[in-house]
């Protein structure tokens, strides 16, 4: 295949995703940044291949292996709506910056060979985050990768679509949300996906089918995935009139890949042991076979007779397209178990107590508990329980093993010294206490943990959205160069 001709890098590397989806495809992960010991020790024991670099900020993109793609979701938290929004000037967004400054001077010191492409993966809030400054700031910061002398990209008067391309004298960028639900997994997880071409007008082809964006924005002829976009507006750059940014109609179903004949995605099942083939058990096989599932409805228009409201379901509740009303696909899903702790102070939930019964203008709630667990409710043998990190990693598409034996016992010297330099640098940064070499060696025969495989999978990224976006980036690259 062509693409092992092309080679990656990872910055933010987080869980590994973007290695493993290159890998997958065909192209080869040669390095990956990340400062986090327990993502590192994930990766490391994964793709041992890889050469781990550390902390973005100590990189100097022309000292290290010259890569044809490089790959950055760089933290989001100042960019997402469930936060502060305090942009890319906050202390963990404007790592962005380094990360194009990494690029920049690799381009410099390989005459502008590498990196040919970029991946960029973020929340949607960049879009609106300080009222769409900060991705205009995204977008006007990587044409100046090779225009060092580009204006700002214009806000287009209606704000940012969640499609779009910027074309100019031989470079494009392309950014599109795409939703995790419509590549096969159990999850609605949306992320905008930004490419960059940095020698040439491949960045569309890799998220869209169209044609070169040379003033046909008209779908194209090859409809296998259905990406074509149509024009929704384009703004000029007047001081530039070689560039302009096409702002694109946003087709969520376009992209879907797998979908039930019953019109719903795939989800979370509650069925232990055999199954039909088409039912993916994504549950913990260690979950109790008397677990069961319930649904909470949200009113309905049409059904505002004070009638029961929450049921017993076999699989989780999804997406249902063929609902007419707005608020059909509103509710939610809980897990319950038998009760195993005898600890009064936590509460459970029976079949009976969890059906909630609603009048036009009053429903029951669901007890309120302190914000880092699920909502509870009063009951006597069975209560509700969160997601395990295995069934995380299955709603991520990771496979089963890839937080599994992690443990290095009687490490060498060189390895104690290289997981030194790991925590030093990571509690550096947070202003924490060194550990010990004691504390070390015994964390390295115990790396693991639900905390830490929690955060791993609520930072990482849905690994088939990673592998279709790069898979495409691989298929440009073949037709454009020939290779």
């Amino acid at each position: 295949m062509t693409s092992q001709h092309l080679s990656l890098g990872s910055l933010f590397d987080g869980s590994g995703g973007f290695p493993l989806a290159a890998l997958n495809v065909g192209i080869t992960p040669v390095w990956a940044s990340e400062v986090e010991p327990y993502p590192i020790i994930v990766t490391r024991k994964n793709l041992p291949e890889v050469e781990h670099l550390g902390d973005v900020s100590l990189i100097h993109g022309g000292e290290i292996p010259p890569v044809d793609v490089i790959t950055f979701g760089s933290p989001c938290q100042d960019l997402s709506v469930a936060g502060k929004q305090s942009g890319l000037a906050g202390e963990r967004s404007s790592l962005f910056f380094e990360a194009v400054r990494i690029i920049k001077e690799m381009r410099q010191a390989t005459n502008g060979h590498y990196p040919r492409y970029a991946i960029w993966e973020n929340v949607p809030g960049a879009f609106s985050s300080q009222g769409g400054k900060d991705f205009q700031a995204v977008l006007t910061t990587l044409t100046q990768v090779t225009d060092s002398s580009a204006l700002d990209v214009p806000i287009p008067e209606q704000g940012w679509s969640e499609a779009g391309v910027v074309v100019g004298s031989g470079f494009s960028i392309a950014w599109r949300v795409l939703d995790a639900q419509y590549f096969g997994l159990a999850q609605r997880r949306r992320r905008i996906y930004l490419a960059c071409d940095f020698a040439g007008g491949g960045a569309p082809e890799i998220l869209f089918d169209t044609p070169r964006l040379s003033g046909n924005l008209e779908p194209g002829s090859s409809q296998k995935q259905n990406h074509a976009p149509s024009t929704s507006n384009r703004t000029p750059n007047s001081s530039h009139p070689d560039r302009s940014v096409v702002v694109l109609e946003h087709h969520p179903q376009a992209s879907r890949l797998k979908i039930k004949t019953d019109g719903v995605v795939q989800t979370l099942t509650a069925r232990m042991g055999n199954s039909p083939t088409n039912v993916p058990i994504l549950l913990d096989q260690q979950e109790s076979p008397e677990a069961m599932v319930f649904g909470l409805n949200s009113i309905h228009l049409s059904r505002r007779d004070g009638g029961t409201y929450g049921y017993e379901a076999q699989v989780s509740k999804t997406l249902d397209l063929k609902c007419g009303e707005p608020t059909c696909n509103q509710g939610g899903m809980i897990i319950l178990q038998p009760q195993q702790d005898t600890d009064e102070r936590i509460y459970s939930a029976s079949k009976s107590d969890f059906f909630i019964r609603a009048t036009p203008n009053q429903t029951g709630a669901l007890l309120a508990s302190d914000y880092t667990a699920p909502p509870l409710i009063a009951g006597s043998t069975l209560r509700p329980r969160r997601l395990t990190p295995l069934e995380c990693a299955r709603l991520q598409g990771f496979p089963d093993h890839w937080c599994q034996n992690l443990a290095i016992i009687d490490p060498s010297e060189d390895e104690v010294e290289y997981w030194e330099g790991v925590w030093g640098r990571w509690n550096d940064l947070r202003g924490v206490r060194p550990r010990s070499r004691k504390q070390i060696i015994k964390w390295l025969a115990n790396p693991g943990g639900d905390r830490a495989e929690y955060k791993l999978w609520g930072n990482g990224i849905a690994l088939p959205v990673a592998e279709h976006v790069l898979k495409r980036l691989a298929i440009t690259y073949q037709e454009t160069t020939g290779r």
